[in-house]
């Protein structure tokens, strides 16, 4: 009879799970549409920001810093186990897991394609990869929003699976079209489904199968709605990123939290120019009190048609009065430019928007507040961590997706930093790491150099100790009397030079015997400094003594 097999711990417990918390900013299953509690509009929002010189200056200036100095490939791994796959930083001529030697360098044939594609045009609109990155970084500096679009040509077997894909070319995707497709919990994947044919084709049912070619349905994740039409993407086609407000949908435009200081500083500029050009209200009216109001007429007449000719005409207005005393009374309707404190206003306003997008006046080409050299440093240090803050979102967010969907495991894709570093602090570090490989040498290790200019340490295998001399066929082993010590190779020859020198004039009292204690229990040469033929009778009183 054969016993029933008790079931395991796991399969005896029943599982429960934490509700997932709903979020209030999601509408309803499906297409997410975007917060409209401003009631403004993605077009008006674009039309705002470049319509501000300082806001599209802000802009531009930290987008030209952020990608000032391109894109590299560094690898992600010095050295990986083959064995047990463990990824080592430091150069190494074995595993520190394992200690296997079984070690592999990154693949470079894994970049081959990928350079072939990002090194030329990377769409069919003839734009260059740092092109759709700048674009890109326009999105989230002013809508908050980014989406990058990759467009994948896939290989289906006859079973409707996809066995492979090829990344054909990268776009940007509009961020005021472009929606996000999620259930109640804001997780996409869960509620529609589409052919990756007809793409304009969404049905809720995940088991059926496209009504149009009976292809399988893939879940969707992103839909653009443009030109009255909707396009369907699934999971690894479109990346949707934050920079300032990231969250499960939606971030939050920047250019809606400086509303009001960028449309002031747009009325400001509008005020200024209207009033060096014809469509302007006059400055006051000149009002003067008479009793001859047809004559006043008359020669009101003559004042307009004196203002179509010259819009900085003064006007003048006769008032009758009751007594018959003439006045004339200037009624100002506006102050000066200097009066309303335009200057100060507008620069408050400027450095508001600036300090919130981290870009100084420095880069600005606003040299009025700088109090010397370390002012200026302060200014460049508060704009490169903001191009290291924008950086980050690229380096740990966006390119690895990209990484991952090129099937790079290998290398990772970077922004370098906006400021080169200091070749003389390069030779310095060089300097510290060929000390630093000296000291090592020392203590008794093997010290090599990769192909990179790196430096690799081995620890030497044990050998064998002598206990007599060699016997016939074994292997004499030397052994180094000076590893373990601070002595370099070049201090070596001075002394072996100053063990000769003192072999040919012995000392009276040498090194090794200076502090060695005298009492023995017989005449010993070591003490005496005797030679060995020598007998009792030629050791003088002072050996007698103090053998004896």
């Amino acid at each position: 009879m054969v016993e029933e097999k008790k079931p395991s711990l796991f399969q005896r417990l029943t599982r429960r799970t934490t509700p997932k918390p709903e979020d209030r900013t999601i509408y309803n299953p499906g297409i997410q549409e975007k917060d409209t509690s401003y009631l403004i509009t993605g077009p008006v929002v674009y039309h705002v920001a470049f319509q501000s010189v300082i806001t599209r200056t802000c802009v531009t200036q930290l987008k030209n810093e952020i990608f000032r100095r391109g894109y590299t490939w560094e690898e992600k791994f010095t050295a990986r186990c083959g064995d047990c796959g463990r990824e080592h930083k430091q150069p190494t001529l074995e595993c520190v897991e394992c200690g296997s030697t079984n070690l592999v360098k990154p693949n470079r044939d894994q970049l081959k394609y990928i350079h072939k594609l990002l090194d030329g045009y990377v769409n069919k609109s003839e734009q260059l990869f740092i092109d759709v990155l700048k674009e890109l970084e326009d999105d989230l500096n002013i809508m908050d929003d980014a989406y990058l679009v990759m467009v994948k040509e896939y290989y289906v077997d006859g079973n409707g699976d996809i066995r492979m894909h090829r990344i054909k070319e990268v776009y940007r995707g509009d961020p005021v079209s472009m929606h996000i497709y999620a259930d109640d919990n804001g997780e996409r994947g869960h509620e529609g489904y589409t052919c990756l044919t007809h793409r304009d084709q969404i049905t809720k049912d995940s088991s059926a199968r496209c009504d149009l070619c009976g292809s399988d349905l893939h879940p969707v994740h992103y839909v653009n709605r443009a030109n009255g039409k909707e396009q369907a993407f699934i999971e690894g086609e479109v990346l949707h990123f934050s920079k300032y407000s990231p969250s499960r949908l939606y971030g939050r435009s920047p250019v809606m939290t400086l509303w009001n200081h960028i449309t002031t500083l747009i009325a400001m500029e509008n005020y200024v120019n209207s009033a060096y050009t014809k469509a302007r209200k006059p400055r006051g009216i000149l009002a003067v009190q008479t009793r001859n109001m047809e004559s006043m007429k008359s020669f009101w007449r003559g004042v307009k048609e004196k203002m179509e000719t010259d819009p900085h005409f003064i006007p003048v207005m006769g008032i009758e009065s009751e007594g018959g005393k003439g006045s004339v009374e200037w009624v100002n309707f506006m102050d000066s430019i200097k009066e309303m404190d335009y200057i100060q206003v507008k620069e408050d306003l400027r450095d508001r928007i600036s300090a919130f997008y981290g870009v100084s006046k420095i880069f600005m080409a606003d040299n009025s507040a700088n109090g010397g050299l370390n002012n200026e440093g302060m200014q460049i240090l508060v704009t490169n961590r903001a191009v290291e803050m924008a950086q980050t979102i690229w380096n740990n967010y966006v390119f690895p997706f990209m990484t991952e969907e090129f099937g790079i495991t290998d290398w990772v894709l970077k922004l370098p930093p906006s400021e080169e570093e200091d070749e003389i602090a390069k030779l310095r570090k060089k300097e510290i790491e060929v000390t630093i490989a000296g000291s090592i040498k020392n203590l008794g290790f093997e010290v090599d150099m990769d192909d990179e200019g790196r430096f690799t340490y081995k620890k030497p295998d044990p050998k064998p100790e002598q206990q007599g001399p060699a016997q016939e066929g074994e292997e004499q082993f030397e052994v180094d009397p000076y590893a373990g010590t601070d002595i370099d190779a070049s201090q070596l020859g001075q002394l072996q030079e100053q063990q000769l020198l003192g072999a040919s004039t012995p000392q009276e009292n040498p090194p090794a015997t200076r502090n060695k204690p005298s009492s023995s229990t017989g005449p010993d040469k070591r003490f005496t400094g005797l030679p060995e033929d020598a007998g009792n009778q030629n050791v003088d009183k002072r050996t007698e003594r103090r053998v004896g």
